[in-house]
């Protein structure tokens, strides 16, 4: 049987990009401060160790991953500059640079100053965006994926679901005075609810951003039904499938008998509550593809 091919982790490199992004923005915040307080602060100078160190693991994270995906041998080193010379980033000999400052500051063998620190980073922080976004961009071009959707990530958490609703479906044919005698099978369908309600929510938090969904958090869902992404009609649904996890996370009391009805009801909705979700994305692609 044919190996398969190994492709980029999309997740991987969009979480370490994420990442990278937090420490970037402390960074950038840090070197706004006028240099006399930057050079003075041990505070400052103690996060921006930190975040520098943060920021570099993210771009060594992403680059250690696309290394081995491309065959390239690389050293803690020189990786940043092996990948970009692959993909064709400019500033090569700018990053060599700045990768080499970051050892010298990270190992400590050589004093770098609070001012020397200061200055570099005025001068030379925004490499950090261009690696990643040369990254993002050859990443793009080469998958074809231009909207960096995690196929492998999605197709995991629907068998997650899909899993998960036939063990609770199983409880339940068991009928409900078995249920309420058998605390066991409350403990087991309250588990598996759990898991294909975070399994949707994580498919939900993968790919609202793709749908130009900005700004969510526990509403997730809610806010692909504002979207349109879910179509209304399924409004209920959600807000009871939402409700019950709720329930079930909290010191709130549900029956036995409460549990069952619940899960009775609501199962059959995972899996048409995925295919709408599925529908659109579909719907979104094909549109992307006909503007490409």
């Amino acid at each position: 049987m044919a190996k398969k091919k190994k492709t980029f982790k999309i997740s991987l490199i969009v979480e370490a990009f994420q990442n990278l992004e937090k420490s970037y923005v402390d960074l950038k915040k840090h070197i706004s401060l006028p240099k006399e307080e930057f050079v003075k602060n041990k505070l400052v100078l103690d996060k921006v160790r930190i975040d520098f160190n943060l920021a570099f693991e993210s771009c060594m994270r992403v680059c250690r991953h696309m290394s081995t995906i491309l065959g390239l041998r690389t050293s803690s080193k020189d990786c940043l500059v092996k990948l970009a010379q692959h993909i064709g980033m400019k500033e090569v000999d700018k990053l060599q640079r700045f990768t080499e400052f970051y050892f010298k500051y990270r190992d400590l063998k050589d004093a770098v100053s609070p001012e020397e620190l200061y200055d570099f980073l005025k001068e030379n922080l925004y490499m950090f965006k261009e690696f990643a976004r040369a990254v993002v961009e050859y990443v793009k071009e080469t998958t074809g994926n231009y909207l960096l959707i995690d196929f492998d990530l999605l197709n995991e958490k629907s068998k997650f679901i899909k899993d998960s609703i036939k063990k609770i479906e199983f409880v339940l044919s068991q009928g409900l005075e078995e249920f309420k005698s058998k605390p066991m099978y409350y403990d087991r369908t309250k588990y598996f609810y759990q898991v294909a309600y975070d399994s949707l929510f994580d498919i939900c938090k993968h790919l609202a951003p793709k749908f130009g969904i900005r700004k969510f958090g526990d509403d997730c869902l809610s806010k692909m039904l504002e979207a349109g992404i879910i179509p209304q009609e399924y409004y209920m649904d959600v807000f009871k499938m939402t409700n019950l996890k709720n329930k079930l996370i909290s010191t709130w009391e549900v029956s036995p008998e409460e549990l069952y009805r619940s899960l009775e009801e609501l199962t059959p909705k995972f899996g048409i509550i995925v295919k709408e979700i599925s529908k659109s994305l579909k719907k979104l692609l094909e549109e992307r593809s006909v503007r490409r």
